[in-house]
């Protein structure tokens, strides 16, 4: 390209047409779109007439180029300057995060006596974005002024500028003002709803326009999906889904990606890889939908066939696919697979990824490989609030108490935004007290969550300290604290005690409190199980007996037991009482043979 454009200059040299301003400037144009900026600049200077076209080309090319700061110096030493001139330098300084300065050359440039320099729907537009609510209904009584209101991409940018600022009644009285409104206004304010937690106005918002006729488009349908795939929806999102054929987007490739994050969403993976198969070619996003559709189903195994597939296409897996996939090996154990992943996102360049490099540190962690998670975690040029709660939480159930405790202070200290703990963070704090017997160091952290960092607890932070203070043996203080506690107990409370209760031999407690979790949840088995056991070991097999009758009579099933283990790559999973593995007499053969080596010990 820069070939042509110098054999060009030479060409207007050999003519004599270099004081030609009309081809001069498409020379110009030429040499900006070859990335010849030091060319170009060197043409302009030496061109024996210029106009504001001539700088204008330069201008774009500097601006577009990241030269914000060139930009500034030519546009001040531009003979002449018009409105187009003025809206890219306002647009420079947006891109690089100086509205403060943009908002300074608007003033100059409202302020200008020139008629061709004055602002138009586009400054507008490009400034809009970049303000706060003040500075903003300032732009808005200009607009009012100076141009129409009724204009649709104006008007969009203030609906979006009121929605951002957290204004939706300002938001819709300007989608109000105006008159023509196209599918871009109306996305726009749905979308605005959405983000704001008001889906309801914006869901309401779409039977209107979808019930007038209005033409619909990809984006609507995306940002009506989501909504109803964040509220599990499902009649409604299929309604929609009928509504995507008879609109002729059934092959569109966005809208299917919609179809099949909300199908996912919704857990009804089935339908979402249907919709899946019928893309013509699926990109990264429709993947990696379908990739987390199977592990939030609890399908870790097919999750990861299906990114082995992916691996064979041109859609190349990102953050969010590894995320996916380093959960489902989090889950399933699988250590081995889980390396893989890791070694993968080396090679896509993924590792300083600060959502990739949580995911990988939750893997290692969850997996038991605290060592490797805590390298990999002091190693992150970045770290984010999920990577923090990742390791403590990782220490705190691997039994490393103090390691769990010493990196909560460390997050503290820190500083900033991501390192700020939630309530998460504090559900491995106290768990970490609570697997090393630290009874006043719990009721500090308790409080601390409260009064210091303002988190109101959960009901899973009444049950972590129930939990501290019957290991360590305080039953009748666990038990006045589950009874003062602002949520009503379950049956997770209650079985924490219980549990406690047999650990230290205290039946009379036992007694007392059984029979609460099964008038709260008379199906859950669990405790049922816990008291029957506690009376066998005292050899109250009557009341064991009738204790086990209860529970059938009641029909509280016993969680069947399940485990899991990676053996070169591929994770077994077994289920109590199952024979469905196809190695299962190979299996019983072993158990056999280890049982006949035991009984010589």
């Amino acid at each position: 390209m820069l070939s042509e454009a110098q054999k060009l200059h030479a060409f207007l040299l050999k003519s004599g047409l270099q004081n030609h301003v009309y081809r001069c400037n498409l020379l110009l144009r030429a040499y900006t779109r070859s990335d010849s900026l030091p060319d170009a600049y060197n043409l302009l200077s030496h061109m024996p007439r210029t106009n504001v076209v001539s700088y204008n080309t330069i201008l774009s090319a500097y601006v577009g180029s990241g030269r914000i700061h060139d930009a500034l110096q030519l546009f001040s030493a531009a003979p002449e300057t018009d409105t187009f001139s003025w809206n890219i330098i306002l647009s420079g300084l947006t891109r690089n995060h100086r509205p403060e300065e943009a908002m300074v050359h608007f003033a100059r440039m409202a302020r200008s006596t020139t008629a061709s320099s004055r602002p138009d729907n586009y400054t507008y537009a490009i400034l809009i974005p970049c303000c706060d609510r003040d500075s903003g209904r300032q732009l808005h009584a200009q607009v009012i002024k100076v141009c129409s209101i009724s204009d649709a991409f104006i008007g969009t940018h203030l609906v979006r500028m009121y929605a951002e600022v957290g204004d939706m009644d300002d938001a819709w009285k300007a989608f109000v003002e105006m008159s023509n409104r196209d599918v871009a206004s109306w996305n726009a304010l749905i979308s605005c709803y959405s983000k704001a937690g008001m889906g309801e106005f914006g869901l309401e918002l779409f039977r209107m326009i979808s019930g007038e006729g209005t033409l619909l488009d990809e984006y609507t349908f995306a940002i009506v999906l989501n909504e109803f795939a964040s509220r599990s929806r499902v009649l409604e999102g299929t309604q929609v889904h009928s509504l995507v054929i008879r609109h002729g987007f059934c092959f569109d490739r966005f809208t299917c990606n919609a179809l099949v994050n909300f199908y996912c969403k919704c857990g009804l993976v089935a339908s979402a890889a249907r919709i899946f198969d019928e893309i013509p070619e699926p990109d990264v996003v429709s993947w990696t939908a379908l990739v987390a559709g199977l592990v939030q189903v609890g399908q870790e195994k097919n999750a990861m066939r299906v990114f082995d597939q992916m691996l064979f296409t041109d859609a190349k897996p990102n953050s969010f696919t590894f995320g996916g996939l380093l959960n489902a090996c989090a889950y399933t154990n699988a250590f081995e697979r889980g390396k893989q992943y890791h070694g993968l996102v080396l090679k896509f360049g993924l590792e300083s990824d600060v959502v990739v490099g949580s995911a990988i540190v939750d893997m290692y962690s969850k997996c038991g490989e605290m060592d490797d998670a805590s390298r990999l975690f002091h190693g992150m040029p970045e770290r984010d609030l999920i990577s923090w709660n990742g390791m403590i939480c990782g220490f705190a159930q691997n039994g490393q108490v103090m390691k769990a405790l010493k990196l909560f202070a460390e997050m503290v200290q820190s500083g900033g935004s991501s390192s700020l703990p939630n309530h998460i963070t504090f559900i491995g704090v106290l768990n970490a007290c609570g697997h090393g017997g630290l009874i006043h160091e719990g009721r500090q952290y308790f409080n601390d969550m409260i009064h210091k960092y303002m988190i109101e607890p959960k009901a899973e932070h009444y049950t972590c300290m129930v939990n501290i203070l019957a290991r360590a043996g305080r039953l009748e203080e666990a038990e006045n604290f589950i009874l003062t506690s602002p949520f009503e107990p379950d049956s997770v409370m209650w079985g924490t005690l219980l549990g406690a209760c047999k650990r230290f031999g205290n039946l009379v407690m036992a007694r007392r409190i059984a029979e609460r979790p099964f008038v709260d949840e008379p199906e859950n088995s669990s405790n049922y199980v816990l008291l029957a056991n506690m009376y066998t070991v005292i050899g109250e097999w009557g009341n064991a007996f009738d204790v086990r009758e209860v529970m059938d009579a009641r029909g509280a099933q016993k969680m069947i037991g399940s485990s899991w283990i990676e053996i070169r790559n591929c994770v077994h999973s077994f289920v109590a009482g199952h024979k469905d593995h196809p190695q299962i007499h190979s299996i019983y053969e072993a158990v056999q043979h280890l049982c006949l080596q035991m009984e010589g010990y």
